[in-house]
């Protein structure tokens, strides 16, 4: 008998130190993700080993997770395949830069929600997560702020030299920390969750993305309707909304922001119209802009995925995305399906004029939210 209670009580301590352990390693992916490239990858790298072993373990509970996603899991493997397909029509699948389909599914880590459901659904520490990504980006804040004082004046992000591709970690998470501050009930969290949002407002309007900033003025309006049953809300959510608009009028007026996108699209277009059903193949755009137009992508996602990859790879890619917004919608009722359908919504207007995918840090960070709000909301 005692033998069997030693056993017992052995068993439980390894499965409470297992569960401390994924706590652990969630905690930190969530501090870094909008801090450290290669700090919350290696956290990544981890946690897939982790669930790679558990799957094996328990192949019914793998089972019992890919039926219960498979609205999003068919559309990411169809896409998969087709990316795989579109390498070998361009003649790109194995190199050595960012052209290749491992850049899509391992760089960008397209299926890391899953190994977030399954470590999240056994804690109840969803909030503790989001507050963590809050931290993380009050860092880069910070770290904004300290260039703007060194007389900085086009301040960088840690995690990319580019306004544009550091704009996505606001465009995604900006909607969600007004969210959290208007659902909040405790003072406290009010007060966390508000400053936040204020401070992050803030450094993202110095990034003078301009783009960007219409998306979220859009997005803001629409929570904005969506509270105006709650007067208070309202309120708040509308000062803030003002309160961006006035910041933002200095970076909006001026200069024609649609100049060079109409350019570019333009050029998108032509090769469009010339490879409309394969494309060019994933990673060949750049060989076929004219060469006086130095970038490697055409500002907008939906075209150069239309371009590189065909029609089927457009729809594909707006079917991952399709997929996940109906989804969410259904439970917006739920802080977690609000948060999921708001932040996907942002990111799937500003890829209308960029390209998010460029963006390792960014990428991650959404499919990190997606996996904390959809284990929340299945719990």
């Amino acid at each position: 008998m005692i033998k069997i209670f030693s056993s017992v009580f052995s068993q439980l301590r390894r499965k409470n130190f297992a569960l401390r352990f994924e706590k652990i390693l969630l905690i930190l992916l969530a501090l870094s993700v909008c801090v450290s490239e290669p700090f919350s990858r290696n956290i990544i790298r981890i946690i897939f080993v982790m669930v790679a072993v558990t799957f094996f373990i328990g192949r019914d509970n793998a089972m019992e997770i890919i039926k219960r996603y498979k609205n999003f899991l068919l559309p990411i493997s169809a896409f998969a395949w087709w990316m795989i397909i579109s390498s070998i029509y361009g003649g790109d699948i194995i190199t050595d830069d960012d052209s290749n389909v491992y850049w899509f599914f391992f760089s960008h880590n397209m299926i890391l929600f899953i190994p977030m459901i399954i470590m999240i659904r056994g804690q109840k520490n969803s909030e503790k997560l989001l507050i963590a990504t809050a931290m993380s980006l009050l860092i880069e804040d910070i770290f904004i702020f300290y260039q703007l004082g060194q007389g900085v004046i086009n301040p960088i992000a840690f995690l990319n030299d580019s306004p544009f591709q550091s704009s996505i970690l606001y465009v995604i998470l900006l909607p969600t920390l007004l969210i959290l501050t208007l659902s909040a009930h405790e003072l406290r969290k009010q007060i966390f969750y508000g400053g936040t949002f204020f401070i992050s407002l803030a450094a993202f309007l110095f990034l003078y993305t301009k783009f960007a900033q219409i998306v979220l003025a859009i997005i803001f309006l629409i929570i904005l309707f969506e509270g105006l049953r709650h007067y208070k809300k309202s309120l708040i959510l509308a000062m803030a909304a003002g309160i961006f608009l006035i910041m933002s009028q200095g970076t909006l007026n001026g200069e024609d922001v649609f100049t060079e996108r109409k350019i570019v699209w333009s050029s998108a277009i032509e090769i469009i119209s010339e490879n409309p059903i394969m494309g060019v193949g994933l990673g060949n755009l750049h060989e076929f802009l004219p060469k006086n137009l130095i970038i490697t992508h055409v500002y907008n996602t939906y075209l150069q995925f239309w371009a590189e990859t065909g029609i089927f790879g457009l729809l594909l890619f707006c079917g991952i995305f399709g997929a996940i917004l109906i989804w969410s919608k259904k439970r917006t009722e739920n802080l977690y399906g609000k948060i999921l359908f708001f932040s996907t919504l942002s990111l799937m207007l500003y890829a209308a004029t960029d390209f998010i995918f460029e963006s390792y840090s960014a990428m991650r960070l959404y499919w990190f939210l997606l996996g904390v709000c959809v284990a929340s909301l299945d719990r």
